[in-house]
């Protein structure tokens, strides 16, 4: 069972084409604690192992290279995805979880497409 979340949350301007350009930045990193709920809560709501990007951020790249611990679960969520896990989260996570989903949207009214990367430490 993993015994620590990773959660980052990244940005990168968003462009009048339809594919954004630029290098993804990390903007935040959040955590939850027990890691536990939140992993059983990815599993439920379907939304676990989605792998990581091969474009991920320098100081998301940096923290995972440098994570001592055996890494699992590795996926990506956008700000939508993180309204499913709420149904499958003990009621004292969801004001946490909806605070990461506003942080996203405030970035995305300013430009800014978002994305989090999360993984587990056993």
């Amino acid at each position: 069972m993993p015994t620590l979340a990773f959660i980052f949350c990244e940005t990168r301007p968003t462009h009048p084409d339809p594919a954004p350009t630029g290098d993804w930045t990390g903007e935040a990193r959040f955590l939850l604690d027990p890691a536990q709920d939140l992993h059983a809560a990815l599993e439920a709501a379907d939304v676990a192992g989605r792998g990581h990007p091969d474009d991920l951020s320098v100081q998301v790249s940096a923290e995972a290279l440098f994570e001592d611990g055996h890494i699992t679960g590795q996926t990506v969520l956008s700000a939508a995805d993180l309204a499913t896990l709420t149904a499958h989260l003990p009621e004292l996570h969801h004001p946490r979880i909806m605070a990461w989903a506003a942080f996203a949207y405030a970035l995305d009214s300013q430009g800014q497409n978002t994305r989090f990367i999360l993984w587990f430490v056993e």
